[in-house]
């Protein structure tokens, strides 16, 4: 050992804090070290990696300061350090991990040489995972198919190392760095992690995933793939939630980057699983009563004809439930008819293109009964109820049935939706009241054509209470399946809440989870009646409040 080191090395190796703190700051002051030299002081400097700080917060930042003094020997001590390294306890490997990773591009190489001759070593790679990740220069991205190899270890902490050696290079080094095909490469491994039977590997998996979305390695369709895995993880869509909590926890940190990184990318997933319920169109269909395109696209991905949405305009809105008009799978979109009755149907009757409903919950209830009838169908919709009838007419059409269709409404500027009705039926009766235009009177006068012209097998009717009992009354009887869609007051859509109870066939059933199609010839019509009537006193006081 050259003299001028001596007592450098001897006071890194006291214990005194203030001899290891002059000490550190000599050697940076060195130059023209010998490689022999450069030697001793690592071997030196290594001795702090191994101390224990406690509660001394000077000491632990001098340790943390002696990794970036050791980095500062250069490339020739490499080979040294990760001789330590890979038989370094785990806090001790760390911090030599930390200064290869300082010392940078020039290891790069060596450490991929260590990972092949230390294969059968578990514990090494182990180590030499963790020092790849702490480097920051995209050199480091030569490491990534040592990195995969590991991940398909038998050993799950090699695995586990490996995945987070990955996601710790996704936050150091740019995507740029590394091709598509490796970048695709990587996703695949890491995804295949999300199965392993490890909790701790699925942890390290989704975290991985999370940071690869944060700094934009995937594709959108990567992304969107990475959301909906995240979301099964935590049991928001089928339920298949993962058992360990580590994992639970780790995927809902990470979902919100995936939902960020849609944003960042405009047009990476809205409309496809970005659901921020905008308003994309919106017209006036008659008085008070509104037609409007919302984006939605899980909704629209699996709505199904009468089933029903919960929606609540605004974050102080009730919560009202709707029926659906129509929706576009491909481009994202449900189709809503809204009618300003109260406050909260007005306050979202108020909203424009642009706005966003607060929240929809969906899709809710039991799809119509459709099949293929002997007889012709007929679908009734009386005001803003024609829209809930148009899906159940198409798929009725489309299982090759005749379907007839029947609007009504008190005059003819009140009527909506006929040529959205013709355009799912063979044919369509107009209703009005004052005879203003097609036939005068109500659905059931149409329906009572309809009944004499041909053999009617299936009656479905959606509208004012009133017409669903009358078309109930008209077909009893007479060998008609009727079915009505009843919107009873519904609080929290699913069955819970017990809001939503009606009588059907003398037993209690909820609207919201057993309907909303019920057998209309089994509807207790008048039990139903004083249920819709139970709070129009409330309702006007509220509506009164929001215009004062």
């Amino acid at each position: 050992m050259t003299n001028r080191i001596n007592n450098i090395t001897a006071n890194i190796s006291s214990q005194n804090t203030d001899q290891l703190k002059a000490a550190l700051a000599e050697v940076s002051t060195l130059s023209d070290l010998s490689s022999e030299e450069k030697q001793e002081l690592a071997a030196a400097i290594s001795t702090t990696f191994y101390r224990d700080p406690g509660d001394d917060a000077e000491l632990s930042q001098l340790i943390d300061q002696s990794e970036s003094v050791l980095a500062s020997l250069g490339a020739e001590v490499a080979e040294w350090m990760i001789e330590q390294l890979v038989e370094a306890d785990a806090e001790s490997a760390e911090h030599f991990a930390g200064a290869l990773g300082q010392v940078g591009a020039p290891v790069v190489d060596l450490l991929r040489s260590w990972f092949d001759t230390s294969r059968s070593d578990d514990y090494a790679q182990i180590n030499l995972l963790l020092a790849a990740g702490h480097f920051t220069d995209p050199a480091i991205a030569r490491i990534l198919p040592e990195a995969v190899r590991c991940a398909e270890s038998s050993n799950k902490q090699v695995k586990s190392a490996a995945l987070y050696c990955v996601g710790r290079i996704f936050n150091r080094i740019p995507p740029e760095t590394i091709s598509d095909a490796d970048r695709t490469m990587l996703f695949d491994r890491l995804f295949a992690g999300l199965a392993d039977p490890s909790p701790l590997v699925r942890r390290h998996a989704v975290r991985a995933i999370g940071k690869g979305v944060r700094h934009s390695y995937f594709t959108p369709e990567q992304v969107e793939k990475s959301h909906n895995a995240f979301r099964a993880i935590l049991g928001m869509d089928h339920f298949d939630w993962d058992s360990a909590f580590i994992v639970r926890s780790e995927a809902e940190y990470q979902l919100h980057y995936c939902q960020h990184s849609s944003q960042a990318s405009e047009n990476l997933s809205r409309g496809r699983y970005h659901q921020d319920f905008s308003i994309l169109e919106k017209r006036e269909l008659c008085a008070n009563t509104y037609y409007f395109k919302v984006n939605a696209p899980l909704l629209a991905k699996k709505i199904q004809a009468g089933q029903f949405i919960i929606m609540r305009p605004n974050s102080d809105s009730e919560r009202i439930p709707l029926s659906i008009a129509g929706w576009d799978r491909d481009k994202g979109y449900i189709e809503i008819v809204i009618m300003a009755a109260g406050r909260t149907s007005t306050e979202a009757t108020q909203k424009n293109v642009g706005d966003s409903f607060q929240d929809v919950v969906g899709p809710l209830g039991q799809r119509s009964h459709v099949t293929k009838y002997e007889g012709a169908c007929v679908v009734l919709g009386g005001g803003y109820g024609t829209g809930a009838v148009i899906p159940t007419a198409r798929d009725l059409r489309q299982l090759g049935n005749k379907v007839y269709g029947v609007v009504g409404a008190r005059t003819k500027d009140l009527l909506i939706l006929v040529d959205e009705l013709k355009a799912v039926c063979d044919e369509v009766f107009v209703t009005t009241n004052d005879g203003s235009v097609g036939i005068q009177g109500f659905v059931t006068h149409a329906l009572e054509k309809i009944m004499a012209r041909e053999k009617v097998s299936m009656v479905l009717a959606v509208g004012p209470v009133p017409m669903m009992m009358a078309v109930a009354k008209m077909t009893e009887g007479k060998g008609i399946e009727a079915w009505v869609s009843l919107n009873a007051i519904m609080v929290d859509g699913t069955g819970m809440c017990g809001a939503c109870r009606v009588t059907v066939g003398g037993k209690t059933r909820f609207a919201c989870y057993h309907g909303p199609d019920f057998n209309a010839h089994q509807v207790d019509f008048n039990e139903l009646v004083k249920r819709q009537q139970m709070f129009v006193e409330q309702e006007k006081i509220a509506f009164e409040a929001m215009h004062r």
